[in-house]
């Protein structure tokens, strides 16, 4: 079992860094066409929420969007 969970560890890093490498790309491609910065830094948030919610629902349903008072309190 401790194997699995550390060769899943390793294949999370490495599609972490193959999209941070991909992401260079897309900026760079959106910096050529006059996009502002902050312009891409919002894309790439907007973007990645979907996906974020899509795995929240799915692993924790409902529960996993909220967030308690305590946490909120630190913010």
């Amino acid at each position: 079992m401790e194997k699995k969970r550390q060769l899943q560890g390793y294949l999370f890093v490495a599609l972490a860094g193959s999209l941070w490498g991909i992401g260079g790309f897309f900026v760079t491609k959106m910096s050529d066409m006059g996009v502002s910065s902050q312009m891409t830094a919002f894309a790439g948030h907007f973007l990645a929420l979907p996906s974020l919610l899509i795995y929240l629902l799915a692993k924790k349903g409902l529960e996993g969007l909220k967030i308690s008072k305590k946490v909120i309190t630190i913010l």
